[in-house]
């Protein structure tokens, strides 16, 4: 499925896609099929984090195919078996100005070229589309350091804002291609024709937003933008401000329930009270039918204390030492916990759960279900919990400066699509909810 098709003037980058160790030999001997690998620290979305608008191409093993994964337009409603659903779409941001990455965006750029030897990197520069002035700079050996394995350089900032779309893409395309270069691993993306219209509303001014552009390139039929130090350099304090709240928005949504005196109550019940809790969201649900005319309901309260408690807000914010440590796997192992167990800290530990309690499903995904995203090579590397109408509740990584929040299941593929577009969703439930 091509996502791009959706029209949205969002962008994202993929930062959170970095793995910040690898996954544990005992932790891998748990898992002898489909389901035989889980990232015991998920992604590190600090570090790195918001997000990438990418042409998408997961394989959806599910047997409802790419078809189930429904696009809504904002404000939209759809009725199903958690009842009719009205998505309001909230562009998350931080309000402190904090971004994840900041080290590693700001930092002076240096360009790490991997098992490169000097005669090689002079060829590859000598077939690179650079004016002799840059092919010169580049050459220059003033701004290499050679090491037994690599060869870094120190690009001067009159070299950056210097080069042409297409010399930038055919170096930056190069630098991708190692983790060592985290700008060019995880750059910031819009639609090929989304980038004016992504700032057009902003309090950027246009002569900053176009050198913004100068700094951009194409890839994989997205305008991609890495060099956010240089910009921070010519940008105001709070010009710059305004930037990263844009590059960082994150979508989430904000869904409520649609209740009317003919609503079937006893199925939303049903529906949202699994884990035990259907008297205890009864009562609302049926004082609700008897509001004249009908009403509608943040399904917030309709989630466990653990989820709703969490909802929109961010780990730094809260007095609580762990808070920073709670990943996807931590957040989607507590969903129905009253009180959260901190053993799903212990990655051991999750994939002993998730092996026998859970149960992978093949009919279509219900409330309190565990979405799992699976790379080529079968290593589980996010996990969410399904609410509702494609809708998951989701922690993207382990970075204190990472929220809680409702998001499409669309919206969360493009954050954490494997660098070689291919993947599937798998879906498990507890075996005492099945």
């Amino acid at each position: 499925m091509d996502w791009s098709k959706q029209g949205r003037a969002r962008i994202w980058h993929d930062g959170c896609c970095l793995l910040r160790k690898n996954c544990s030999s005992e932790f891998d001997m748990w898992f002898p099929t489909k389901i035989n690998r889980v990232c015991p620290v998920s992604f590190v979305l600090g570090v790195l984090t918001p997000l990438v608008l990418a042409s998408v191409t997961l394989l959806l093993t599910h047997p409802h195919g790419a078809g189930w994964l429904t696009a809504y337009a904002v404000g939209r409603e759809k009725s199903g078996p958690g009842g009719s659903i009205e998505a309001l779409e909230i562009p998350l941001a931080s309000p402190d100005g904090v971004f994840p990455d900041r080290t590693a965006r700001l930092e002076s750029p240096k360009w790490v070229f991997e098992d490169c030897s000097e005669s090689r990197l002079a060829r590859f520069f000598s077939s690179c589309d650079l004016r002799p002035v840059e092919r010169r700079m580049l050459l220059d050996e003033r701004y290499w350091s050679i090491a037994s394995n690599c060869i870094v350089i120190s690009p001067p900032e009159q070299l950056i804002w210097s080069l042409s779309p297409r010399s930038r893409q055919q170096i930056y395309s190069v630098l991708s291609k190692n983790p060592a270069n985290f700008p060019q691993c995880y750059p910031f993306r819009f639609p090929l024709q989304g980038f004016n219209q992504k700032f057009k509303d902003s309090g950027l001014p246009v002569q900053q937003v176009q050198r913004i552009l100068a700094l951009t390139y194409t890839n994989s039929d997205f305008l991609c933008f890495t060099d956010l130090q240089a910009v921070k350099a010519v940008l105001r304090t709070n010009e710059f401000q305004e930037l990263i709240e844009i590059l960082y928005e994150l979508p989430t949504y904000m869904l409520r329930l649609r209740i009317n005196p003919d609503s079937d109550i006893e199925a939303m019940i049903k529906y949202w009270g699994k884990g035990g809790r259907e008297k205890m969201i009864s009562p609302m649900l049926n004082a609700l039918t008897k509001v004249p005319g009908g009403t509608v309901f943040n399904i917030s309260y309709l989630l466990p204390p653990f989820a709703r408690l969490r909802l929109y807000t961010y780990p730094y914010t809260w007095n609580d030492p762990t808070a920073a440590r709670q990943d996807c796997f931590f957040t989607s192992m507590n969903f129905f916990n009253e009180t959260p167990d901190t053993n799903f800290f212990d990655g051991v530990y999750t994939a002993k759960v998730l092996h026998s309690d859970y149960i992978q499903i093949r009919d279509a995904p219900t409330f309190g279900d565990v979405v799992t995203l699976v790379n080529a090579t079968g290593q589980v590397f996010h996990v969410c919990v399904y609410i509702v109408d494609d809708f998951v509740f989701t922690k993207n990584g382990v970075n204190p400066e990472q929220p809680w929040v409702l998001m499409k299941i669309s919206d969360m593929l493009m954050i954490y699509y494997p660098n070689d577009k291919s993947g599937h969703i798998e879906f498990l439930r507890r075996k005492n909810l099945a």
